[in-house]
């Protein structure tokens, strides 16, 4: 058993992102093997939820938590965008305490965010770090609003930024592991050594297993997302304003539920009489089971799309874009979900799937064998376990 340190942008609890999601799960197996505590930062406006969570927690999952106010900002020292949010001396400071509090054996620096705070480490102490989506490093496939899609390439001086701070600090890292094999791939040019291990984005299959088999809504189209992460609200109005109505005209008695949590304004908006906004969820399950058909037109950001392995481990056919399809890395698009090019394309697919049951079937058996083969997450935390035992005694 090590004294492990987690360091995370985000307290991952409640888990309302994806990201969350995995930080959250990660901790959670690591604590049966090893003694964990965690370094993160409140949400703004949740600082006292988070931190009656984290009195919970503390002494039970975790030996410690360190629950700091989100920085300012206003330290940027020229950073890239997402690092500098939650940059600042003082949390770097009270970091270093909690490595000597702590007694760590090893740090796990979790997303490129949070990897500006390597420099805040003892040189001698072991650093490992987990890349959950690498497009901060292309143009058009970073998924911050300001600069998705086409703004990236009138904001050059970002992507700069970025791989400069990517030279600057994933060196020091002892090892890396990513979402995705491709991510690792982005990320490695610029690793002091080759790429650990791929832990990829992951289930738990049981938790989606029903108690009480939930009859399916006939013509019901699923999306969940984050909203206030920009791919989703993007795809989410994208789906309402673009797909949906397509999928009405070859399926007039289609509806929309755009589920998850934290609706922006717009999204809200979307509410009419086949599109539901039921606004956020503490369990995004029963949303799952009673669906016919899951949408995911994802198409800024990398990494493995975890809404889309909830959808396989709840048996729930996927129609994807290509950018998401691709992002699940092990699944064969016709095997295990329908991949699309385009908007029509993606209608298609899935007002073919809402009117061919025994495509439903055959495609949710497939997707959720591949989830209980692939994407368990205890597998996750049996790799990010292995790295450890490396760097502590390799070094």
């Amino acid at each position: 058993m090590s004294r492990v340190l987690l360091v995370a942008p985000r307290f991952p609890y409640p888990s309302l992102s994806g990201g969350e999601k995995w930080a959250a799960s990660l901790a959670a197996g690591l604590s049966a093997r090893h003694e964990v505590s965690l370094f993160s930062f409140a949400a703004p406006g949740a600082e006292a939820h988070q931190t009656a969570l984290a009195m919970t927690l503390e002494g039970r999952q975790l030996k410690k938590i360190y629950l700091l106010p989100r920085p300012s900002g206003a330290e940027a020292r020229g950073l890239p965008a997402l690092p500098a949010l939650y940059w600042s001396a003082a949390a770097a400071a009270r970091l270093g305490e909690a490595v000597r509090e702590t007694r760590a054996e090893v740090v796990h620096i979790l997303f490129s965010e949070m990897a500006g705070y390597a420099g805040a480490l003892p040189a001698d102490l072991p650093a490992v770090y987990t890349e959950i989506d690498s497009s901060y490093l292309f143009p058009w496939k970073y998924y911050l609003r300001e600069t998705a899609g086409l703004k990236g390439f009138f904001k050059p001086g970002e992507f700069f930024k970025a791989r400069a701070y990517a030279r600057r600090y994933y060196p020091r890292f002892d090892a890396a592991t990513s979402i995705t094999a491709s991510d690792g791939r982005d990320i490695e040019p610029y690793l002091s050594a080759p790429l650990a291990a791929v832990t990829p984005n992951a289930v738990a299959a049981a938790d989606f297993v029903q108690g009480r088999p939930v009859q399916r809504r006939e013509g019901e189209i699923l999306f969940l997302g984050h909203y206030p992460h920009y791919p989703n609200e993007d795809a989410g109005l994208r789906l309402a304003r673009r797909i949906f109505p397509l999928v009405k005209a070859e399926r007039p008695g289609a509806s929309l539920t755009l589920a998850g949590s934290c609706p922006t304004e717009v999204v809200k908006a979307l509410a009419g009489a086949d599109i539901a906004v039921p606004g956020t969820a503490a369990d995004i399950r029963p949303f799952l089971w009673r669906a016919q058909v899951f949408a995911a037109p994802v198409r800024y950001g990398l990494g493995t799309k975890g809404k889309i392995l909830e959808a396989f481990a709840a048996g729930l056919p996927v129609v994807a874009s290509r950018e998401a399809a691709a992002s699940v890395e092990a699944a064969e698009p016709g095997r295990h979900l329908l991949s699309a090019a385009s908007d029509r394309d993606f209608a298609q697919k899935t007002a073919l799937l809402l009117g061919d049951a025994a495509l439903r079937a055959r495609l949710a058996d497939a997707a959720l064998e591949l989830v209980k083969k692939s994407y368990a997450f205890d597998s996750v935390v049996a790799a990010v376990s292995g790295v450890y035992g490396k760097v502590l005694h390799g070094r």
